[in-house]
């Protein structure tokens, strides 16, 4: 089974997939830090951040091929759940978002991977733009990425679980665990 925790910036989704990852939880990191990182070291942050913003097609499909293998890696390392931070779709989503075309291969990637559940993690208030991190989102900016991610996957015939921002991490953890075992999905465990 192939979760993807998705919603906007600051959702909790990193926090969460570690609290999943403490509980015993295969989980798949979000592709898209480590392919900034790579982009870092190859052109310096400055350059990185232009070419990510002038060459979104292209590095969606660099993120989308990193996503891919990072979900084979989890997917042979274990039968039960894995939890995704972020999939496929996302990519699709921000590329919708900002009038970029998908490439032949994000699209091909998005076509062949399916996932049994997507959870909308909301966005934690109050919000943190966490500059320092790169991010550039402020709050307006990550409910439109939120209303996005939720468009383009239900276009994609998914509905998205909402999973509310009140609780801490291992609360939010808890509420999912108990929802996807009252359907079977999952054992739970604490």
């Amino acid at each position: 089974m192939k979760i993807a925790l998705t919603g906007g910036p600051h959702s909790g989704k990193t926090t969460l997939l570690a609290e999943l990852a403490a509980r015993g939880f295969a989980t798949v990191p979000e592709a898209a830090f480590s392919v900034i990182e790579e982009l870092v070291a190859e052109l310096g942050r400055d350059e990185a951040r232009a070419w990510r913003l002038t060459h979104v097609p292209q590095f969606q499909e660099r993120i989308a091929q990193r996503q891919l293998q990072l979900e084979c890696a989890a997917r042979q390392e274990s039968a039960a759940a894995v939890f995704c931070d972020r999939g496929l779709v996302d990519g699709l989503a921000y590329m919708r978002l900002v009038g970029a075309p998908p490439t032949p291969f994000v699209k091909a990637a998005v076509a062949s991977s399916r996932y049994d559940l997507i959870v909308l993690c909301e966005i934690c208030l109050p919000f943190k733009p966490r500059i320092e991190t790169g991010r550039t989102s402020d709050l307006r900016r990550a409910r439109e990425i939120e209303a996005s991610l939720v468009a383009t996957y239900r276009e994609l015939g998914y509905e998205p679980l909402r999973l509310p921002a009140e609780a801490p991490a291992a609360a939010r953890a808890d509420l999912l665990l108990d929802e996807l075992s009252h359907h079977g999905l999952v054992a739970r465990t604490r």
